[in-house]
């Protein structure tokens, strides 16, 4: 039973996230740069310190146990708290003060899993000499914007990787097909439609709204583009054209009725939202500050790998 942490407890603590968060041991290896060998041995010292074990793995597939999934929660907490401790030394060190510029996608606002505001109430509360400013960009232009230094971080998608970057994933975010009331399709939104029928329609464009792998990213018919999300929506609700639209964004007009989304189950998008910074920006103090309240206002731990990847599950392009 573990009654004393130790400098090597806390190793394979980070051991132990990483393969949960990874799904198994072998695919832990490129994260850890270790043999699987190495991490079950890990593994098995861990629970034999705690005395339980942790995670059930061999042919029938990997799984966390009940006190897997305890260990797992409290790993992130302790993880958290280490991240503390080296900001406030950090703080002690030296004062942390500039302007830290934040670009996020025009989409974000209605979506409830977003906590940028929690987190930069805690910076002001830990950081006050620090200044924001808040930008608001596609998803066609964040990457460009962030590797040309125009901004600091971005909460946002990205159309394709870019070895550079660093990227966290801090949730999903549900992309619809939306039709408004006067469509010809709108009495019979959302399931009492063919797919030929979407062939047909005319649609409404926004640049690298949706990935262009996803069915209609590029219709046969569109006749309005825009370069921002609510641009889309005043063609949806004029009643004229088909659009994929955030959930999150459009939820209070469909509660109205005035908006309807159309095949939901077989044509609806989960976009990986991010959090995204250069990665020689991970020596800058605000940076590494600005990044480490939002994740823990994501409830997630600091470590983001490069834009090649994304730490969690998910992909750039969904």
């Amino acid at each position: 039973m573990l009654k004393r942490v130790r400098d090597a407890d806390i190793h394979l603590v980070r051991v132990f996230v990483a393969v949960a968060e990874s799904g198994g041991i072998a695919a832990a290896q490129d994260r850890l740069n270790v043999a699987a060998s190495t991490i079950s041995t890990q593994i098995a010292n861990l629970e034999t310190r705690l005395g339980f074990r942790l995670c059930e793995r061999g042919r029938a597939g990997f799984a966390l146990t009940h006190e897997g999934e305890i260990v797992l929660k409290s790993s992130y907490q302790l993880l958290r708290d280490l991240g503390r401790f080296v900001t406030s030394i950090e703080t002690a060190q030296a004062e942390i003060s500039g302007i830290v510029r934040i670009i996020m996608l025009d989409s974000l606002r209605d979506n409830a899993a977003l906590r940028l505001a929690p987190a930069l109430g805690t910076l002001r509360a830990e950081f006050p000499l620090l200044e924001f400013q808040i930008l608001q960009g596609s998803a066609n232009e964040v990457g460009a914007v962030i590797l040309k230094r125009e901004a600091d971080v971005a909460v946002a998608w990205l159309p394709s990787a870019f070895p550079s970057l660093s990227v966290d994933l801090l949730f999903h975010e549900e992309q619809v097909i939306c039709c408004g009331r006067g469509h010809p399709l709108f009495e019979r939104a959302p399931d009492n439609i063919e797919p030929g029928e979407l062939e047909e329609a005319d649609w409404a464009l926004e640049d690298f709204q949706v990935p262009q792998s996803v069915p209609f990213a590029r219709p046969p018919v569109s006749t309005a583009t825009t370069n921002f999300v609510e641009g889309l929506w005043h063609f949806v609700l004029a009643g004229t054209h088909l659009a994929y639209m955030p959930r999150p964004y459009v939820a209070a007009w469909i509660d109205a009725d005035l908006v309807r989304p159309v095949l939901p189950r077989d044509h609806s998008v989960q976009l990986p939202i991010s959090l995204i910074s250069r990665s020689d920006m991970n020596s800058d103090a605000k940076v590494v500050v600005v990044k480490r309240a939002i994740l823990e206002a994501h409830n997630l731990p600091m470590g983001a790998t490069d834009g090649a990847g994304i730490r969690s599950s998910g992909s750039p392009g969904g």
